[in-house]
């Protein structure tokens, strides 16, 4: 029978309850693992930082170390490739991290040191991407059980011959030996997320005829030689383990009930001591949704399987994929859901997670929210990851912490506008000891961050919001509501710096016809100023808010189509969040035409303009023009000549995105 790319269940309404323990015995509690004890019960999975140039760099090793000391149990590093040829990238020159030779023992000698002295083990994923390769500068292509592209690269796998096989065996095998020569406490392989062994292993992806195709036994064939030739190689006093997809929720691929029967053979094959379990595979982008959740999706989506998993083994399990609370955690283990538990991009916003929880500094805590776009989104398009409101991620090993940076002496410091880029300045420069005014005309904080909360689906990011407002608290910034800040209202205050955010403004598409009374901006939309109708909404941004607001009109019971130059709606966003936002868009009836553009507005609707010049009258009631807006300097054009220290951060200097917002503010701040 045909299955669709979904998991077996319905992961809505499943979130874990918080635990009632306050001391969170269970997930605080240590863990025997195979031969190495972890302090408790939380670890850092592997995942992609985009800071490695092959081994372990300064950043790399700051990176992790800043997480160490930061509480968690346990580090995984990033998925390592055992095969050049396979190496994990996202390009055909960002290739991550390797284990190909010798050159990386010295580099996880190196890191495995500075991670125990803070009290934390080390562990590595080793893989080989398969089919998930980018196609290499030179054009070689990517390899695989059969000839089957996958729907991301689209790129046609070469099939591995019977010797190119038995060299991936044993490049496994030597890498995880390289491992436990390195000083790390164990290693795990990747049977996940369609890299090459789970290749093998899904009736989708592997069509071959030979004794490593067709029947079950014929496709585990592979597994079980890893498995058996990396154990021989670490010897059994070293900790081992596999990441699995247990489902790997592609259309005619393997389901939980094969993955829960192999299981316990790989486990045998191996003489396994823990599996880490996840879910879907790489091969679609349904699929891959399912191991990257965003914020759409409830907390602890895959812990379902994790507990399947525990109750029919007797090795440690540990379960992935958006556990942001360290009292859920607690729940989770409680009640048998897994023995370890990964609290990854939680940690990636917040490295002192553990240590903040555990010394009833929880209101410190950033929660991150799951918006993929400072972490995945970014190391997928241009490079490092960081965070959306933590800057200092990527940046460890230049920025120290502000906790650390003491202000040669307390300036007055003004910071004008109460958006993202004026929060954390206004936050950063209080932490260094500076005394800080900040302004806000409206009656609230917050700038973009109030749209973006009011969108649909987007209510975590008002948890932003919280975390700054408890932070200018806490740092004692005096904070103006309501107030104008003219010129001569900020140098009434006889500051000695200026730190200006006052954002962007509305500023409705150059269309002809935009000043007709039913055209209307993103913003205007969202705060559901749009009468009843027809709708078409015309989207500049590229990114969520196009999206968002054809969700919120649709919502409201418009009928809305939404227009785009670009060649698909939200294409400068998260690939995994307009995944979603198509599912429920489609769902809901709005019409998507891509590589087209408004060029006018009359009285019968938008006129959009096709690709080859074509022109087409869509009928509308009204019509939203979503645009990044213009930039709001003029109160810093006007403080230019002043004596004080000025900078210009976030929109007002171009209007961009919250990251670049945030990250200036604190770079501003930094610099004072």
């Amino acid at each position: 029978m045909t299955t669709i790319d979904r998991l077996a269940y319905d992961p809505s309404g499943i979130e874990p309850e918080p635990s009632s323990d306050p001391a969170l015995a269970h997930v605080l509690s240590p863990l025997q693992v195979g031969r190495v004890t972890l302090r408790n019960r939380v670890f850092s999975s592997a995942h992609g930082t985009g800071f490695s140039n092959g081994g372990v760099t300064d950043q790399l090793l700051a990176y992790h170390l800043e997480r160490a000391r930061g509480g968690v149990g346990l580090i995984v590093l990033e998925a390592t490739s055992i095969d050049p040829l396979a190496a994990v990238g996202v390009s055909a020159t960002a290739r991550g991290m390797q284990n190909v030779d010798d050159s990386i023992i010295p580099d996880y000698r190196r890191i495995a040191d500075a991670v125990h002295a803070e009290g934390a083990a080390i562990m590595a994923l080793l893989s080989h991407s398969g089919r998930n390769v980018v196609m290499g500068v030179d054009g070689e292509p990517p390899l695989g059980p059969s000839a089957m592209p996958m729907d991301r690269t689209r790129d046609i796998p070469h099939e591995l011959e019977h010797d190119e096989i038995a060299a991936i065996v044993k490049a496994f095998a030597a890498g995880a030996l390289r491992c436990k020569q390195g000083g790390l406490d164990g290693v795990e392989l990747s049977f996940a997320h369609g890299n090459l062994v789970q290749e093998f292993l899904s009736p989708w992806s592997n069509r071959r005829t030979d004794e490593y195709g067709g029947s079950e036994k014929n496709r585990l064939r592979m597994a079980r030689e890893v498995l058996e030739a990396t154990r021989a190689a670490i010897g059994d006093d070293f900790t081992f383990g596999i990441r699995f997809s247990v489902d790997e929720v592609v259309t005619n691929g393997y389901r939980v009930e094969d993955g829960l029967r192999w299981l316990h053979q790989m486990i045998e094959w191996g003489k396994l001591d823990f599996v880490d379990i996840s879910a879907g595979s790489n091969s679609s982008m349904l699929s891959r949704s399912v191991h990257y959740p965003t914020i759409t999706v409830p907390q602890g989506a895959l812990v379902p399987l994790a507990r399947m998993v525990k109750a029919a083994v007797d090795i440690p399990v540990f379960t992935v994929g958006k556990i942001h609370d360290l009292d859920v955690a607690d729940q989770i283990v409680a009640t048998g859901g897994a023995d370890m538990v990964a609290m990854t991009r939680a940690h990636i916003a917040e490295p002192e997670l553990v240590n903040k929880i555990r010394e009833g500094r929880g209101a410190e805590v950033r929660a991150c929210i799951y918006c993929n776009e400072g972490c995945f989104s970014r190391q997928q398009r241009v490079g490092p990851i960081t965070c959306v409101y933590n800057p200092r991620v990527g940046r460890e090993n230049v920025w120290i912490p502000l906790s650390a940076v003491a202000a040669d002496r307390s300036r007055r410091v003004v910071v004008v506008g109460g958006g993202p880029g004026g929060l954390e300045a206004a936050r950063a420069a209080a932490k260094q000891g500076h005394r800080v005014t900040l302004l806000e005309r409206d009656d609230r904080l917050g700038g973009q961050l109030r749209y973006i909360e009011s969108s649909p689906h987007r209510s975590e990011y008002g948890k932003i919001l919280d975390w700054y407002e408890r932070q200018l608290k806490q740092h004692d910034v005096e904070v103006r509501l309501g107030q104008e800040a003219t010129a001569a209202a900020i140098r009434e205050l006889r500051p000695d710096a200026v730190i200006v955010a006052t954002g962007a403004v509305d500023a409705l598409q150059e269309v002809d016809g935009n000043d007709r009374p039913n055209v209307y901006s993103g913003r205007a939309a969202l705060r559901g100023e749009v009468p009843p109708g027809r709708v078409v909404v015309g989207d500049w941004d590229g990114r969520w808010a196009g999206l968002s607001v054809a969700e919120s009109l649709v919502g409201a019971g418009h009928a809305v189509t939404l227009v785009t130059p670009a060649p698909f709606p939200g294409v400068d966003g998260d690939l995994m969040t307009w995944r979603l936002f198509y599912e429920r868009l489609l769902a809901a009836g709005v019409v998507m035409r891509a590589l087209e553009e408004i060029v006018e507005i009359t009285d019968a609707g938008a006129v959009a303009q096709r690709l080859d010049g074509h022109l087409d009258t869509i009928a509308a009631d009204s019509v939203v023009l979503v645009s990044k807006g213009r930039a709001d300097r003029d109160v810093w054009r006007e403080l230019r000549e002043d004596p004080f220290e000025l900078h210009a951060v976030g929109d007002c200097w171009a209007p961009r995105q919250l990251e670049q917002a945030i990250f200036e503010g604190a770079r501003a701040a930094r610099g004072l």
